[in-house]
C-alpha cells in the first residue's frame, strides 16, 4: 500500500466520524519550545497552537515532544495546563526520554509519558499523517 492510499482512507474515515472530539490517526511532532525563529513571537505562537488543539473538534492521536520541546512539559512551563487538558482529552503526550536525559530534567516533568525512540518511531510510521512543528 502506498502512502497516498492512507490519505484517501483517512478522508473516507472522516466522513463516518461525527460529533465533537473526533480523534484521527494524526501525530504531531514538536521539536522546539517555539514556532519559528523569533523567540518571543515563537513562544506565543506555540501557546496559541496548543490552545487551538484544545479547541479543535479534530484531535490528533499523539503529540510527541523531542529535543528542546520536552521543556514544554516541565512544572514551570506556561503551557503545562494546556498539555494537561490535551492529555485529559485523550491525546497521548509522549516525551522523548533521550532528550529529557540530555537536559537532565526528568524530576521536573509534570505531564506526559517518557518514551523511547522505538515507540516514537512506531507512532510516526503508523500514523496516517505526521505534522512537524
Amino acid at each position: 500500500m502506498i502512502r497516498g492510499d492512507f490519505s484517501e482512507l483517512e478522508e473516507t474515515q472522516a466522513l463516518k466520524i461525527k460529533g465533537p472530539g473526533a480523534q484521527k490517526n494524526i501525530v504531531i511532532l514538536v521539536k522546539s519550545e517555539s514556532l519559528g525563529s523569533d523567540e518571543i513571537l515563537g513562544k506565543n505562537l506555540m501557546n496559541s497552537f496548543l490552545q487551538s488543539l484544545i479547541n479543535n473538534h479534530i484531535k490528533p492521536k499523539a503529540i510527541i515532544f523531542t529535543n528542546q520541546a520536552v521543556k514544554l512539559a516541565l512544572n514551570d512551563s506556561p503551557n503545562l495546563g494546556k498539555l494537561l487538558i490535551l492529555e485529559e482529552q485523550g491525546i497521548k503526550v509522549l516525551i522523548c526520554e533521550q532528550s529529557v536525559s540530555y537536559y537532565q530534567i526528568s524530576k521536573l516533568l509534570k505531564v506526559g509519558s517518557l518514551t523511547d525512540m522505538e515507540t516514537i518511531s512506531e507512532h510516526l510510521l503508523s500514523a496516517w499523517k505526521v505534522i512537524t512543528v
